[in-house]
């Protein structure tokens, strides 16, 4: 079911939203944005994906293309990024982009690997980053690991925009696991897709036990949540752009757990307007397709 008019801050992981904030609010940030959006990595990175990379349209990769299309539909997303492909025998895609020019690039093994209704959560975890404006800063943080790998000598001066970036950077990754169990909807389909990138093989798809993964997962938060496990944890992804798999499936279920997901299917689906059958908002009194009056 589509879900009309969601609101991102019905979902955002609380982490999220301060952390970016917090960033924004880091001297330099404005002056940095403006040279990532006209001139650096993200540039470069557009106009390679366009030259190498398979073009996914309407035309070229029907199909795929309506797939994408449809989670955008159910995220109430009016803009479709332009969707790449890229050759790669794992469970991955990322967004890239700026404003009204975002990409999505999908791994050839997302959609070899995934079944049609788990590939609906990867596509809408990404979109997820789209619809909460995460990927310019996506983009920034990756531009700043590049420089304290490359340049040394900028390295202190970075480094405080960095860990504070890198920081929402994983938060950022559990409001997009919650868009994508929004637009899958269906809570074993999301709990399978994270089952599969965390590991599993191939041949024992079709014999996942998700009753173990979900215990060792809530095991994963009883057992290291302890003060010196939170700092081993932290030292350990403080450069990794992703929270660990276990870490993110004990997140979203907590959220689910919480009652918050059932709440925002329950305050997001229309209904069908007789006359016409197109879906509208649910305290619609006119349709604004036909103009249908509701009793």
């Amino acid at each position: 079911m589509k879900l009309i008019g969601l609101e991102t801050t019905s979902y955002e992981h609380t982490f999220d939203r301060k952390a970016l904030n917090a960033f924004k609010a880091l001297r330099g940030v404005d002056t940095i944005t403006n040279f990532v959006l006209n001139w650096t990595y993200l540039k470069w990175h557009i106009i390679e994906l366009a030259g190498s990379n398979f073009h996914v349209t309407e035309h070229s990769c029907p199909e795929l293309y309506q797939q994408v299309k449809d989670i955008a539909d159910t995220l109430d997303i009016t803009r479709i990024p332009s969707i790449y492909m890229e050759w790669g025998h794992f469970i991955n895609a990322y967004t890239t982009g700026y404003k009204d020019s975002t990409l999505l690039v999908l791994y050839s093994g997302a959609v070899d690997l995934m079944s049609e209704e788990e590939l609906r959560f990867i596509v809408g975890h990404e979109m997820g980053h789209i619809k909460s404006g995460h990927v310019l800063y996506h983009v920034m943080a990756q531009m700043f690991s590049n420089v304290i790998s490359n340049i040394t000598i900028a390295a202190p001066l970075v480094q405080p925009i960095y860990y504070t970036l890198m920081f929402w950077n994983r938060m950022s990754e559990f409001t997009a696991d919650r868009a994508g169990l929004l637009a899958c909807q269906n809570v074993d389909v999301a709990i399978n897709s994270i089952i599969k990138m965390s590991g599993m093989p191939a041949k024992y798809f079709n014999n996942m036990n998700r009753k173990a993964f979900l215990e060792q997962a809530k095991d994963f938060e009883a057992k290291y949540g302890g003060l010196m496990d939170k700092v081993i944890k932290g030292i350990s992804i403080v450069n990794d752009s992703h929270p660990w798999t276990i870490m993110r499936a004990a997140e979203l279920i907590k959220w689910i757990e919480s009652g918050e997901y059932e709440r925002v299917l329950a305050s997001y689906h229309g209904k069908v307007c007789p006359v016409c059958r197109m879906e509208v908002p649910k305290d619609s009194t006119i349709c604004p397709y036909c103009g249908n009056v509701f009793q």
